[in-house]
């Protein structure tokens, strides 16, 4: 999983001996203050910090973008991946790197970005019809900006 911390030694476990989970006492005499944290709080009472969601209308817009792009297989494939980053995170950004934009089966959206899990809670799922099938693209809020984080399709059944 992306962000754990490595795995601890395999005796670690019996050198710290057993406890709660978050110790109630911290180790080697050290204060919390020299730990970072004040008295009475703890690091997870950060959320105050964190950035306002984006305004749920910006979604569309994004999803609309996105989807504008990546139907144009016409386009060298730096172009095209250029245009489709400019609206995704950056761990999907460096996936569509390896997109071969003449494989993309659509060359034209045909509808509007249509909510298929309404912006809430920092996610987002969208539909956009394409001249062939639908393009599904999913949304995170990311900084007070909506991204796109991965996206599908299927194919229209003719």
């Amino acid at each position: 999983m992306v962000g754990c911390a490595p795995a601890a030694e395999p005796d670690a476990a019996a050198r710290q001996g057993s406890g709660a989970v978050y110790p109630t006492t911290v180790a080697s005499g050290a204060s919390p203050l020299a730990a970072g944290e004040r008295p009475g709080t703890d690091d997870h009472d950060q959320a105050s910090a964190l950035p306002a969601p984006p305004p749920a209308a910006q979604a569309a817009p994004v999803v609309a973008a996105f989807a504008a792009a990546w139907v144009r297989s016409d386009l060298p494939a730096t172009v095209w991946w250029r245009d489709v980053a400019r609206t995704c995170d950056e761990g999907f950004t460096e996936a569509l790197r390896t997109v071969d934009p003449a494989r993309v089966p659509a060359t034209r959206v045909t509808g509007r970005p249509v909510a298929t899990q309404a912006p809430s809670d920092g996610a987002a799922v969208y539909e956009v019809a394409t001249d062939a099938g639908k393009l599904t693209v999913t949304l995170a809020a990311v900084d007070g900006r909506w991204v796109v984080t991965g996206n599908d399709f299927v194919r229209s059944v003719n």
